[in-house]
């Protein structure tokens, strides 16, 4: 009984999110400091790689954790909710079913940060520079600046703020910003995507079912 109600909330959670994202599908960002391209557009660019794009970990529960002295301790850390989980899975269908090629994954050592590049894409190698508080480090800025191999994209894991590397910008939990990474320490952020928003990207996600009525 427990397991078919947490489903029923988490389905409820998810139409609740497709909802306002389907109004809106082809634009996806909410920021206007950044200009970013159509739906469309952004997921032909991600397809031929070449790309940078930072997650911050999904959904937590609402409280302060302690001072973190060991990584590897994930009892003791804000972890991963259902819905941060599930923001995970949503993130990874949505890169598999619109054929977006995944590189390295990088992750902040927080398990939260792991878990969601884990459960998204599979695997995640722990990358110190991530960690939250660590600020604007030339190896940070490498990670956001370094063109990927090519016909790849890299995903980072971190947090809201991106060590300092967002300007001002910071993501709402496992919220997006795809980055064009330009070379010598420099880099134009592109886009924000909320985590639903992958899978919207999808023509049967996007495009309306056969003989639907549309507006004159």
């Amino acid at each position: 009984m427990k397991s078919s109600i947490t489903l029923g909330v988490v389905a409820l959670l998810a139409a609740a999110w497709l909802a306002p994202a389907a109004q809106a599908q082809e634009q996806p960002s909410f920021n206007t400091k950044i200009t970013s391209p159509q739906a469309l557009e952004l997921v032909n660019m991600l397809k031929g790689g070449g790309y940078v794009i930072f997650f911050r970990h999904g959904s937590t529960p609402d409280y302060r954790e302690p001072k973190v002295e060991d990584y590897a301790d994930c009892p003791r850390q804000r972890n991963l909710n259902s819905i941060g989980r599930y923001q995970a899975f949503l993130i990874g269908e949505g890169f598999r079913n619109l054929g977006i090629p995944v590189g390295e994954v990088l992750s902040s050592p927080y398990c939260r940060c792991v878990d969601t590049a884990r459960i998204a894409f599979g695997r995640a190698t722990v990358a110190e520079e991530l960690r939250d508080g660590n600020k604007d480090s030339a190896m940070l800025r490498a990670r956001f600046s370094d063109k990927p191999p090519a016909g790849t994209n890299r995903i980072l894991v971190g947090h809201g703020g991106g060590g300092g590397m967002l300007g001002e910008e910071f993501l709402r939990e496992a919220e997006a910003m795809v980055v064009r990474p330009l070379g010598d320490g420099k880099f134009e952020l592109i886009a924000r995507v909320r985590s639903e928003q992958w899978a919207q990207f999808e023509e049967r996600n996007r495009l309306p079912p056969p003989g639907a009525p549309r507006a004159q």
